[in-house]
């Protein structure tokens, strides 16, 4: 009789492991995340000066990082126009150093052929 009132009582049954409870799931909460921005650059001013045999032309000037983002593979292209912006001449460099923390620059020289018609440079930064 004894273990019939406990039955009716609710207590577990004696051979019954009581269950314990799931333990409660956090909530699920979102935020938007903060974009991950991009370099993006920005020519200094521009140099230039002849080789001292007078062949080559060099033009200097830096590459800032004006991004949120270091960049890295960074290439310019340089080209040496005319009076009518015809390209006389190209050329690639690579600034060094390579990685432009946001805000930094870094500096580049590129070597032309010296030509007299040169009159003006289109100068062009690019890297991820």
């Amino acid at each position: 009789m004894l273990v019939a009132a406990l039955l009716l009582a609710g207590c577990p049954k004696p051979h019954e492991v009581p269950k314990t409870p799931e333990p409660a799931q956090p909530p699920i909460a979102e935020a938007p995340l903060p974009p991950s921005g991009e370099p993006q650059f920005e020519i200094g001013p521009i140099s230039e000066h002849k080789s001292e045999d007078g062949t080559a032309l060099y033009v200097e000037s830096s590459v800032r990082n004006t991004g949120t983002r270091a960049s890295r593979d960074i290439k310019v292209a340089v080209e040496a126009l005319d009076d009518h912006g015809i390209r006389l001449a190209e050329t690639e460099a690579y600034p060094a150093p390579q990685e432009i923390p946001p805000g930094g620059a870094a500096r580049f020289v590129a070597r032309l052929p010296n030509n007299p018609a040169i009159r003006t440079f289109h100068v062009e930064a690019i890297g991820r």
